[in-house]
């Protein structure tokens, strides 16, 4: 799942951007993290010149992946972190907690549960992005990580 002209992540390794801004926090896992998590992530991308379509997205997964931690991980992960990074060119987002269960997304949009991450994928899917889950050995628990294609707005552009 890498971009054309990026070389392959190595054996088990997430796809990843070379970073250049970088900004990490940590949220309760509970349902009050969710709309301070979303503001965070958009003060932050509209900060560093994300454009706008990108933030939305951007703000829109974060709140999905951050409602499964709250609804489906607290009782194991009372905390999860997010992490935004740009190179540029790439705006990848990260959503870790230590609960061991790897989300599915569903595979049609009308079936029960899982509609949060059919809608992640299908916003990855159409900004031609990457997602991935991958276990945290550390915290027994995963990381749900997404890359967007997103260049910086120059000189301000919105």
């Amino acid at each position: 799942m890498n971009r054309p002209g990026t070389p392959s992540p190595g054996e088990g390794e997430p796809p990843m951007c070379h970073t250049v801004m970088q900004h990490d926090f940590c949220v309760l896992s509970a349902p009050e993290s969710v709309p301070l998590a979303r503001r965070e992530t958009a003060k932050i991308l509209d900060g560093w010149g994300v454009p706008a379509d990108v933030v939305g997205a951007a703000r829109l997964i974060v709140t999905e992946l951050l409602t499964n931690v709250v609804q489906h991980a607290a009782l194991l992960s009372p905390t999860a972190a997010i992490s935004l990074s740009h190179d540029g060119t790439c705006l990848t987002l990260t959503v870790s907690d230590s609960h061991p269960f790897r989300p599915r997304a569903l595979q049609v949009p009308y079936g029960l549960g899982g509609r949060g991450l059919y809608l992640v994928r299908t916003l990855v899917d159409e900004a031609q992005g990457t997602h991935d889950v991958v276990a945290d050995a550390g915290t027994g628990g995963k990381h749900v990580i997404i890359s967007l294609p997103a260049r910086v707005r120059a000189g301000g552009e919105r």
